[in-house]
C-alpha cells in the first residue's frame, strides 16, 4: 500500500510575531498553506519566535491555525536553537503520523546530532506482523552569519545520510549548493555585510560559498553535469529539475530585498533511503501574492513523499 505524505518546509518570518502587539498572527501562514496541492503530513518550520512563552501559547496557536486550514488535527514539536527564542518546529498531521522519539527542550545535555530530529511511525502502514514503517524528519535553520558557521551546522547532519530509515531534512539553510542551474550570485549588487555572510574572498574576489550544502549533497561538476562526492543526500529541487529534463532554472526561495540577491536557500533534502520515495514531479514553491498581508520574506517549498 502506498501512503502519500506531502511535506512543506517554510521559514515564516518571525513566526508571525508582531513586536508592536506582542502577539502572533498566522494569516500569512494559512494563506501560503492553502496553496499546497495536497494537505501536508509534515511541516518543517523555521522561526518559531517566542512560541515557548507562557506555556507554549504561540506553538499551540500555530498548530490550531494549521488545523483550521486542513480540517484535521495537527500537533507540534518545538525544537531548539542557539540564537535566542526563535527555534525551528515540526508540525504533523496526527491522523497520519505519530512520533516515536524526539529530544525535547527538557533534556539538559542532548547529543547534537539528535537535536530537531523526530522519528515518526506512519499510522496506516502496519504490515502482517504488526510493524509500522518509519521515517525521520529533521528541521534546521543554518546560521546566516558566515560560511564557516554553516559548515559546522551541516556537519551534525552527516550521520543521517546513510541511515537505513528514510530521512527528509527541511529548513532555511541560508545557502544554495554549487551548480549554475541555481540562481547566480552577483557580489557587486550586495551590501558588504551580505557579502561577508554569504561568500568567501578568494584571490581578491567574493565567491558565494556553497561549502555547507555541498558537504551534504556533493559538489556540482559542470563538465560531467552531475554531483560528485555526495555523502548520501539529495536535493529534492534538483531531483525535480532532472525529472523535468533540466530545462528551467531552479527558482529562488527568498523575496526581493535591497542589497541582496535572490537565492535558493530553503531546501528539502532526502537521504539515500528516502530518495526512492520522493515524487520529484510534485516539487514546487508556494509563493505568496504580491500584495498579500503578513507574507514572509521566504517562499515555502512543497514535495510529496510516497511510502
Amino acid at each position: 500500500m502506498t501512503i502519500l505524505l506531502p511535506t512543506i518546509t517554510y521559514n515564516y518570518e518571525g513566526g508571525g510575531f508582531d513586536k508592536a502587539t506582542q502577539r502572533h498572527h498566522f494569516k500569512g501562514l494559512q494563506n501560503t498553506l492553502t496553496r499546497a496541492p495536497n494537505p501536508p503530513a509534515l511541516i518543517l518550520f523555521c522561526e518559531a519566535k517566542h512560541y515557548e512563552a507562557s506555556g507554549n501559547i504561540g506553538l499551540y496557536q500555530a498548530a490550531e491555525a494549521i488545523t483550521d486550514v486542513f480540517g484535521v488535527p495537527f500537533a507540534a514539536l518545538l525544537g531548539r536553537g542557539d540564537r535566542g527564542p526563535i527555534p525551528p518546529a515540526i508540525f504533523y498531521d496526527t491522523s497520519r503520523l505519530i512520533p516515536r522519539s524526539f529530544i525535547d527542550r527538557s533534556d539538559p545535555d542532548p547529543f547534537t546530532d539528535q537535536i530537531n530530529i523526530c522519528r515518526f511511525a506512519v499510522l496506516d502502514s502496519r504490515d502482517g506482523t504488526g510493524r509500522r514503517r518509519e521515517l525521520i524528519a529533521a528541521v534546521d535553520h543554518f546560521p546566516g552569519e558566515s560560511p564557516d558557521a554553516r559548515v559546522k551546522a551541516a556537519s551534525r547532519l552527516h550521520r543521517w545520510a546513510k541511515d537505513p530509515t528514510p530521512v527528509i531534512l527541511g529548513g532555511d539553510l541560508n545557502e544554495q549548493p554549487s551548480g549554475d542551474h541555481y540562481p547566480g550570485w552577483e557580489p557587486d549588487l550586495c551590501t558588504p555585510l551580505v557579502r561577508r555572510r554569504k561568500a568567501r574572498q578568494i584571490d581578491g574576489r567574493w565567491v558565494h560559498s556553497t561549502d555547507a550544502l555541498d558537504s551534504l549533497v556533493g559538489h556540482w561538476n559542470p563538465d560531467r553535469a552531475r554531483r560528485e562526492d555526495s555523502i548520501g543526500y539529495h536535493l529534492v529541487s534538483e531531483l525535480a529539475w532532472q525529472a523535468s529534463g533540466r530545462t528551467a532554472a531552479i527558482e529562488p526561495t527568498v523575496v526581493d530585498k535591497t542589497g541582496e540577491i535572490r537565492l535558493t536557500i530553503d531546501h528539502l533534502i532526502a537521504n539515500d533511503a528516502m530518495r526512492p520515495h520522493v515524487a520529484a514531479g510534485t516539487f514546487r514553491t508556494l509563493p505568496a501574492g504580491a500584495t498579500e498581508d503578513e507574507a514572509s520574506d521566504h517562499i515555502a517549498v512543497y514535495a510529496e513523499l510516497t511510502l
